[in-house]
């Protein structure tokens, strides 16, 4: 029986993550799945999601549906991204090789605190690894109320393997996916219609963004239906006809679910291991990601936690270097937060209306896209650039982009934070004129003067 000294359940971002550091680290491990490696992100989510996207605005592609002239575009998008998940699924499985990481293929079950039985699609073997690692990943949770038909009612994991755009669309949940869904299908032509059952979209965002990305789905013409939860539903032959709370009818030819997701645990026995799972039936952890049970780890959504892909891979960074003997603690506040949508957003730290819960007091200075001499040259207007510090220390304690380019600035602001830079440091940030940065500059002049007032 071959020993490790960890054993990673599941290969989606958060898995590879954990099996890279403790690769980096000298470990001998062994990573096992038991469908494609990259798991959700890969293969039904952000990459295929943000191939398609960035393929339309490279190539100028605006679908319009309805003059049923681009299905053939259409369908190469779909294989495109396909192929682009199996390409990137394929490097990173030589990359881990390359690395010494053991790949197994098949059904992981831990049957024991040290040892896991893999059951392969030919053979079922079983290793010793002296640290786990689950990162199992989770699953779309299908409301009661609205049950899935693979077809026309499918969850938000169905899109790439479905590979259709239907003339209308009704996405549910106003979360971060609802809004790259709704920013995607309006892209491709469909009649896009968002469904969120609370008063906003991104409700746990700063509300600047919330504020944005309302008015660009005005602009975009996207049917923003907010303070509604859907009532019923009738299916016939072509469409949908769908009830809302409040009176609201309409129809369309699929509904999409891009809310509730469950940790996917069922068969883990988490008794026999000591391990303390929540009420929804996720693996619960500390902030060293390490379970109740000692020497086994969890990370991933399959802790129950709202997980975007840098959350995931820090938590699986995080679990692997204490597995190995390390004392690492995981900090939200040093994680970016990506919203792909057109515009992106993408925020880190604190927001100046949370700070004191923090223990700052937070202020803010905006600077509005339209106001940088880089809008005119990009015909770029929509958008802005926030810089949160906090007034006592003047330091760095968060900040909020929305422009095309979002996420590639974000990282400057992080290492702000981390590095503890006052906002001065930033104000004073050397990028000439007609460079986007120039965004955070006059963001964190901007800053600089409201804390002199």
């Amino acid at each position: 029986m071959d020993e490790f000294d960890v054993a990673v359940l599941g290969a989606g971002i958060a898995g590879i993550s954990a099996a890279t550091r403790a690769s980096e680290l000298g470990a001998k491990v062994c990573l096992i799945e038991k469908d494609k490696l990259g798991g959700r992100c890969f293969n039904k989510g952000l990459y295929p999601y943000r191939r398609m996207m960035a393929q339309m605005a490279n190539n100028g592609i605006n679908m319009q549906l309805e003059a049923g002239n681009n299905r053939k575009e259409i369908l190469r998008l779909f294989e495109d991204a396909q192929q682009f998940s199996q390409s990137i699924a394929g490097k990173w499985e030589s990359t881990l090789k390359d690395r010494g990481v053991r790949i197994e293929f098949g059904e992981a079950v831990a049957s024991g605190p040290n040892e896991v039985r893999i059951v392969g699609p030919d053979e079922e073997k079983s290793i010793i690894a002296k640290k786990i690692i689950f990162a199992l990943g989770s699953s779309i949770k299908p409301p009661p109320t609205i049950p899935f038909d693979g077809e026309r009612i499918i969850s938000r994991d169905d899109i790439f393997k479905i590979g259709k755009v239907p003339a209308s669309v009704l996405i549910v949940g106003g979360g971060s996916e609802g809004c790259e869904l709704a920013s995607l299908y309006n892209r491709l032509g469909s009649k896009t219609f968002l469904c969120e059952e609370g008063p906003r979209l991104l409700a746990n965002q700063d509300p600047d963004i919330t504020d944005s990305m309302e008015k660009d789905m005005k602009i975009r013409k996207v049917k923003v239906l907010l303070n509604k939860k859907i009532i019923s539903i009738f299916k016939d032959a072509e469409t949908i006809d769908i009830s809302l709370d409040g009176g609201v009818k309409f129809s369309v030819q699929t509904i999409v679910l891009a809310s509730g997701r469950m940790a996917r645990t069922r068969g883990l026995n988490a008794e026999q291991f000591g391990i303390r799972m929540g009420e929804r039936q996720q693996i619960l952890v500390d902030e060293k990601q390490e379970t109740t049970a000692k020497g086994i780890y969890a990370i991933g959504s399959v802790t129950g936690r709202k997980s975007f892909d840098g959350l995931s891979e820090e938590e699986g960074r995080v679990a692997a270097e204490n597995a190995l003997g390390k004392n690492k603690s995981l900090n939200v506040d040093w994680i970016p937060q990506v919203i792909y949508t057109d515009p992106e957003i993408a925020t880190v730290g604190c927001f100046a209306r949370d700070a004191h819960h923090k223990g700052f007091r937070g202020i803010e200075g905006r600077c509005d896209l339209e106001c940088l001499d880089h809008s005119i040259l990009s015909d770029e207007e929509s958008g802005f650039f926030k810089i949160v510090a906090d007034k006592s220390t003047k330091k760095v304690i968060g900040g909020q982009i929305v422009c095309k380019h979002a996420s590639e600035f974000i990282p400057l602001i992080l290492l702000a934070i981390k590095k503890g830079l006052t906002v001065n440091s930033l104000a004073r940030l050397s990028c000439g004129v007609s460079a986007q940065f120039q965004g955070i500059q006059q963001a964190a002049k901007a800053c600089v003067r409201a804390m002199s007032v």
